[in-house]
């Protein structure tokens, strides 16, 4: 009995305050959304690290038989030639292997990775053979590397691909930031909107909690109505977050990123992923509605 005159209360409160529950859902959900995101894109981040940490290898480019388009080359790399930055490489401090791609090689990977459109017209001697060189710390080492092998005879250039996956992390990371900053200060807002609406509520409904209060109802009894408004409100936000968030993987993900997902190149998300996020916005949402309804129920609302 008691169980089903809380309930008609929370009914009987959220037709009376329909717009400003309304608003404080809507509120939930945008913030939710974006600490959802914030969580995937620091997911994303840590899987695209842990596919590329140690695969980022240094390329040692030879000169090819079109010198005249490289600068550095004179003329072709002979074999002599090759044999000595080979073994340079070999007995290098910095270096942890060295693997030799020869024209050949080169040119099977470059149709692999043009696709058949544009592979079709490439031919041995179009790529330069090279030096695939794994450093021991290629973050620290790089740039002594690179400036050691530059003059070298024979060497064309000295490329790696670090700075491009530091780029991608770094727009990554910044999507992470923004969406955490944007979550809390739209969380923020919904604490406050979560607050006037009990308030206000509180304020429609003096006389019954008064009367309730009389007849020997504990503070508790009439505080718990109010509450699981506000808790109600943050679950249907959450749950409207996590339809925002499984959206907005797809949208980034499986058809901005398309290419480069399904190829690999960029990690995946699953819905496991996304209900993991959204999950935790959920309770973090329901958490921070019945934290912020007691403290105003308590210090802000006499009843």
């Amino acid at each position: 009995m008691r169980a089903n005159f809380v309930l008609s209360g929370v009914a009987s409160g959220i037709r009376r305050n329909a717009t400003m529950t309304l608003a404080l859902i809507i509120s939930t959900a945008i913030a939710l959304g974006f600490v959802g995101a914030a969580i995937l894109a620091n997911t994303e981040i840590t899987r695209f690290k842990q596919k590329y940490e140690d695969k980022i290898n240094v390329s040692v480019y030879l000169c090819p038989q079109l010198y005249t388009t490289d600068p550095n080359c004179k003329h072709k790399t002979t074999p002599a030639e090759t044999a000595a930055i080979r073994a340079q490489l070999n007995s290098d401090p910095l270096v942890a292997s060295a693997s030799y791609v020869s024209e050949s090689d080169a040119c099977q990977r470059g149709k692999q990775q043009q696709g058949q459109q544009i592979g079709q017209y490439l031919q041995v001697g179009d790529l330069p053979a090279s030096f695939v060189v794994k450093l021991k710390d290629v973050a620290r080492d790089y740039t002594a590397f690179a400036a050691k092998y530059a003059p070298v005879t024979g060497v064309g250039r000295v490329n790696n691909q670090i700075d491009t996956i530091t780029t991608l992390l770094g727009i990554i990371d910044s999507v992470r930031l923004l969406s955490a900053v944007i979550a809390l200060a739209v969380l923020v807002a919904s604490i406050l909107l979560i607050a006037n609406t009990i308030q206000v509520a509180a304020a429609q409904r003096r006389n019954e909690t008064s009367i309730m209060r009389l007849v020997g109802a504990s503070r508790w009894m009439t505080e718990l109505p109010f509450m699981l408004e506000a808790v109600i409100a943050a679950a249907i936000g959450g749950l409207v977050a996590i339809g925002l968030i499984g959206i907005g993987k797809i949208y980034v993900l499986d058809s901005v990123f398309a290419g480069p997902t399904k190829r690999g190149v960029i990690p995946n998300l699953s819905i496991n992923d996304v209900l993991v996020a959204g999950g935790s916005g959920l309770i973090l949402g329901v958490v921070l509605s019945a934290v912020t309804a007691f403290t105003t129920l308590r210090f802000r609302v006499r009843l």
